[in-house]
C-alpha cells in the first residue's frame, strides 16, 4: 500500500447526481424518527425525485 496523500476539494460550483436516478441533487430530502434527547434519533436521507434512500445516521445525546 503506498501513502497517497488525501485531500478534500470544495466544489461550490458542481451538483452531485443520484446513484439512482442521475437526477441533480440540488437538495436532499431527510426523514427523522426518534427524539433525539433519550432515545436515538433517526435520520434518513433521501433523493427527491424518485424517492430512493441515499444514506442514513443516529444520534444520541445522552
Amino acid at each position: 500500500m503506498t501513502d497517497k496523500p488525501f485531500t478534500i476539494v470544495r466544489r461550490d460550483d458542481l451538483v452531485p447526481l443520484c446513484p439512482h436516478c442521475g437526477g441533480e441533487l440540488t437538495e436532499v430530502y431527510m426523514r427523522t424518527k426518534g427524539l433525539g434527547f433519550v432515545e436515538a434519533q433517526n435520520v434518513l436521507y433521501f433523493c427527491p425525485h424518485c424517492m430512493k434512500v441515499l444514506g442514513f445516521g443516529q444520534s444520541r445525546m445522552i
